[in-house]
């Protein structure tokens, strides 16, 4: 019998702290951030409101000149990740923000006015669990009883509990310690946990800061990276027609890194994320890729699975109805619409 532990039984990070992190992100939402904000500002045209992250959007839109011409502003305001950005949703300061999937269950929890409108899903997950020396771990099931760092709520969330799940445990079979995502590196090498949950290309930073730490094996999964759009803004027919029109310069735009490799990694992962170029470019190089495309089945079905295992240990409500976090008709119009900007694919 597992005792559930005091963390799980609390409300989850979005619901017990969504007037924290809206109190945050209203004021980096005035400010907003990045030149497509400065670009539009005075400008009489719809401007979209955009949450990114670390400008994985801003960035290729640029770069490939997709977003030049759009008879809409561009205002992007930046997020440390989805939790955050949820919180901004939920203040009506967003009209389109890009997360990973896990926290689009807690959006909907949160009744955060938000729906998916587009998915990037990419066979090659980037997530990972790196184990600090000597714990011993090197696969899942040994995570058993073992502290493991995470932050709560995010993809990085989703991702552990699918691991577990594999390996018959759940997370009351762990001890979680929920921290920000940017002391993970710094919490394991501290040596207060034995793992953390992570992405594949801060190894090298990890392995730097925690010497002989390591990533344990993991079962393949697939990743989607999720464009949500605000329900007020798709009620408004001139927003509704420029997110339309954004994710498909989106996805012309996502096919731009990968033809410009060493422009992205020194854009991107060398200037923006101050990573190491080597070590970037042989990152880069290991992503196969991948476009924004209309919600798919694919995604909707691995939405559930998570749903469950959230569920299952009081992070999100039982009763979550993921459909809730769809919108068929938007759907059905940009399918339609990329099948014929896109009528090879």
């Amino acid at each position: 019998m597992h005792h559930r532990r005091p963390w799980a039984r609390r409300p989850s990070l979005l619901t017990a702290g969504l007037a924290v992190l809206i109190a945050v992100v209203l004021a980096a939402c005035g400010s907003g951030g990045g030149d497509g904000a400065r670009a539009a500002a005075g400008d009489q045209r719809v401007t979209l409101r955009i949450g990114d992250q670390s400008k994985t959007l801003e960035l290729p839109l640029t770069l490939s000149g997709a977003a030049r011409g759009a008879p809409y502003g561009l205002a992007y305001s930046t997020f440390a990740d989805g939790p955050h950005m949820n919180a901004a949703f939920s203040a009506g300061r967003l009209d389109v923000g890009y997360m990973g999937d896990t926290p689009v269950l807690f959006a909907n929890a949160a009744n955060a006015g938000v729906v998916a409108i587009s998915v990037a899903e990419n066979p090659v997950n980037s997530q990972t669990i790196i184990a600090r020396a000597g714990s011993g771990i090197r696969t899942p099931a040994d995570l058993r009883g073992r502290r493991v760092a995470f932050t709560l709520g995010t993809s990085l969330h989703g991702y552990l509990l699918n691991q577990l799940d594999g390996a018959g445990l759940n997370q009351d079979d762990i001890s979680p310690v929920n921290v920000p995502v940017t002391s993970l590196t710094s919490t394991l090498a501290s040596g207060k946990v034995d793992a953390i949950v992570y992405t594949r290309q801060y190894t090298a930073v990890v392995a730097r800061q925690a010497p002989g730490s390591y990533e344990i094996q993991t079962r393949p999964l697939p990743q989607y990276s999720v464009l949500l759009a605000s329900k007020s803004a798709l009620k408004n027919p001139a927003k509704r027609a420029a997110i339309q029109d954004f994710v498909l310069r989106l996805a012309r735009a996502w096919s731009w890194p990968k033809a410009n490799a060493a422009v992205w990694v020194q854009k991107y992962y060398v200037d923006q994320l101050k990573q190491d170029p080597v070590a970037s470019r042989k990152y880069f190089d290991s992503l196969p890729e991948a476009r924004y495309r209309p919600v798919s089945p694919a995604f909707v079905a691995s939405q559930r699975v998570q749903a469950r295992l959230l569920g299952s240990v009081g992070e999100l409500p039982k009763s979550l109805d993921v459909d809730d976090e769809l919108d068929p008709a938007f759907t059905g119009e940009l399918t339609a619409a990329f099948a014929k900007a896109f009528p090879a694919t």
